[in-house]
């Protein structure tokens, strides 16, 4: 096992206050409504007027309660306010909670204690109970991924629940990314069995149940990557990168022709462009004779599935690619393109047929054939099956992170599952190196947004410019998680050539992730040579959801290289993506900042320890991962620009804590957040940095669990 630890100091963590909500309609609730209505109105006293935020005037209370431990509550027409300076983390002294997570409205009425740290509040519309609930960070971790065991998976797959209103119950939906929020739980558990099988005051039963978890999770991840089970070749036209775009072109090569494109002869590391297209473009058509090769499908890994249960496992065709698996008449498995109203994948026709006869490991089948069709009352079959292709690299950065965590850590004690993840990785390094550099799908073309070669990233006016220090990051962590797992030597030389020869040297571009941005920002605003306008531009123009996928590419690349000159250059390409990430107090790159300079405590913008500020935002995490729609963009302790929140010099992004924001893994400074529906989110973004945290030794947690029952925690997030 190859593992790169912090060498500092670990943090610790002890039991914090929760946010424990339970919100009413007022006509729902009318004792206490009623109770509240008739409290007193008391005013600010002197004492009380000093202790307000800078951004709060006496005026602007409607309503103040002060416990019996001198934590000051105010009411407002923007929100409720808890104020405690004794407070041992600075950012807790002043807590905000706001609709809809915490109450229906923003408009305060009454407020008064429970006895217990919480309160009862009173707005326009609604009457809540604010539990404040002293928990451990891992009672946390661990309840919220038991809400995933029990309410949220599909057959082992993460990305959230909807609720039936009739079945009365919820169930977990299909997403683009089934693959990505799947591998980030997984990764979390996966630690969280390594960090507990050495830990000596774990249970028995706390550790069998970690193992069964995370195995879990990483079977339904590799039952994504074998349930294709596309073998051989397909017959494809040869098609360029049609340019400004990440499509196949229309016109394909004629027969006997040469595929001549324009290209630099280096790029796109140093910002290098170029208007690809035909260096002779008599040689292309849409009409006539074409070149006709044959590409390697074998190792192609799917975005999601589905079986044949439209009531309750819906698929959503108009959004993709899908395939559905049946036999021949002469008993072979074959995958057919079904319609849809999908323009996504390029010669992808429906019926296109393509040999599904690869064998799926029993283990993973299993997933599947346990569960009973409702209508037949027979379990699922292989010829049930639909998929979706198309798949991007959002999905696969998550696969190699599994891969590599699982092999390590359940690998050394589950030999089959080891074998079964050592076959995919070589499989797939084959795919990529067979394609190009591209994950091709059945049509014989490079999916839309898996396409890592020189021809997508140096093609001008493309997503591909900004795209390529991401993508071209995640080529490498395949090379490297091919090596490390395989010990395959040529992958080590490939992966190395990517990284350091000419006219690749991806390991160089990784560092211009920040200036791409700041590049195509000096295009949108009117004073190119304003660094402050471009900063802000590039805050509301970049794509926050790579920033997610980048940090667990650089995770893995971070444990697995040892090569002094190649850590140094994911050091600086980390760097790139910190000019914006060290505002924004992320949970996840707080955590990744820190693994990849593991030698010295790293900060952040503000001068704050990015350990300490992980610690913070793990406590911070709410209970409650519900994700209900929150409008922080009136709140008065910051000023709204475009969506997006500033602090109150109009310059600095802010970032509010996880417990203030509508959706705990969107874009960290954006205004608006959340679902107006009543959806589960899988919690990935506390399953998986606290548990890393602890396994590369970042932080120590000495708290206290509450004690409080899963179905009594489980209340605050059954709630309409």
């Amino acid at each position: 096992m190859v593992k790169r630890d912090y060498l500092g100091k670990p943090v610790e963590m002890k039991e914090t206050l929760q946010r424990l909500a339970i919100r009413q309609k007022r006509e729902e609730n009318p004792e206490r409504v009623s109770y509240l209505e008739r409290l007193q109105r008391i005013g600010l006293n002197a004492s009380q007027k000093n202790r307000l935020p800078d951004f709060l005037t006496p005026e602007m209370i409607t309503c103040v309660f002060e416990d019996d431990k001198a934590v000051l509550w105010l009411g407002t027409n923007e929100g409720l306010w808890r104020v405690n300076e004794k407070e041992a983390e600075p950012l807790d002294r002043i807590q905000c909670f706001r609709a809809m997570a915490y109450l229906l409205d923003n408009e305060v009425q009454a407020i008064d204690g429970d006895g217990d740290n919480g309160v009862y509040v009173l707005t326009k519309t609604s009457v809540s109970h604010i539990a404040m609930k002293w928990m451990s960070a891992k009672e946390k971790a661990v309840f919220l991924s038991d809400v995933d065991v029990k309410h949220v998976q599909r057959r082992g797959m993460l990305s959230g629940a909807r609720w039936d209103k009739k079945n009365n119950r919820w169930i977990g939906r299909e997403s683009d990314n089934d693959g990505l929020w799947t591998s980030l739980v997984a990764m979390g558990d996966i630690c969280r069995y390594a960090v507990l099988k050495d830990d000596p005051t774990a249970t028995k039963e706390e550790i069998t149940r970690a193992r069964e978890v995370a195995t879990r999770w990483t079977e339904a991840i590799l039952l994504l990557a074998y349930i294709p089970s596309w073998k051989g070749e397909v017959a494809s036209f040869v098609r360029y990168n049609k340019p400004g775009t990440n499509r196949a072109s229309d016109e394909f090569l004629l027969e006997g022709k040469e595929y001549k494109i324009n290209m630099p002869d280096n790029g796109p590391t140093g910002y290098v462009v170029s208007k690809v297209g035909p260096a002779n473009p008599e040689d292309w058509a849409t009409e006539g004779m074409p070149e006709i090769v044959f590409r390697n499908v074998e190792g192609y890994i799917a975005r999601s599935y589905h079986v044949n249960d439209p009531e309750n496992d819906p698929i959503p065709f108009g959004d993709g690619v899908f395939f559905r698996k049946k036999f021949t008449p002469d008993g072979k498995l074959v995958s057919v393109r079904i319609p849809s109203t999908s323009e996504k994948g390029d010669d992808l026709p429906a019926l296109l047929t393509i040999d599904s006869s690869m064998e799926i490991p029993a283990r993973l089948k299993k997933l599947y054939t346990d569960e009973v069709n409702p209508k037949t009352g027979k379990h699922w079959g292989d010829d049930e099956i639909i998929y979706k292709c198309d798949t991007s690299n959002d999905e696969l950065v998550g696969h190699y992170a599994v891969w590599h965590l699982a092999y390590d850590v359940l690998g050394p004690e589950d030999p089959e599952l080891a074998e079964i993840i050592k076959t995919i990785t070589q499989r797939h390094a084959n795919h990529f190196t067979n394609n190009n550099y591209c994950h091709t799908d059945a049509g014989g073309q490079p999916t839309s947004w898996a396409r890592m070669n020189r021809e997508y990233y140096v093609n001008e006016y493309s997503d591909g410019f900004p795209d390529a220090p991401l993508g071209l990051s995640i080529l490498l962590q395949l090379y490297k998680v091919a090596h490390h797992i395989t010990g395959d030597e040529q992958w080590n030389q490939e992966y190395r050539k990517l990284a350091l020869d000419e006219p690749y040297r991806y390991a160089d571009l990784l560092r211009e992730h920040f200036e791409r941005y700041r590049i195509i920002a000096k295009d949108l605003v009117e004073d190119e040579n304003d660094d402050e306008e471009i900063f802000n531009r590039v805050v509301k123009i970049m794509n926050y959801s790579d920033v997610r996928m980048a940090a667990i590419s650089y995770y893995t690349l971070s444990q697995l290289e040892t090569d002094p000159v190649l850590i140094e250059k994911y050091r600086q390409g980390a760097d790139s993506w910190w000019a914006l990430e060290k505002y924004a107090r992320d949970i996840e790159w707080s955590l990744i900042y820190q693994v990849i300079n593991n030698e010295k405590e790293q900060f952040d913008a503000f001068g704050r320890s990015c350990i300490d500020m992980l610690k913070w935002q793990i406590s911070r995490y709410p209970v409650n991962s519900r994700e209900f729609f929150t409008d922080n963009s009136t709140r008065p302790d910051m000023v709204e620009d475009e969506g997006y929140m500033f602090y109150k010099d109009g310059k600095t992004p802010y970032a509010v804590a996880m417990d203030e924001r509508g959706s705990t893994g969107a874009n960290f400074f954006q205004a608006k957040q959340g679902h107006m529906g009543r959806h589960l989110q899988e919690s990935y973004n506390i399953i998986m940095p606290y548990w890393l945290a602890r396994y590369n030794k970042l932080i120590v947690d000495n708290g206290k669990d509450s004690g409080i029952p899963f179905e009594e925690l489980f209340k605050v997030l059954d709630q309409e």
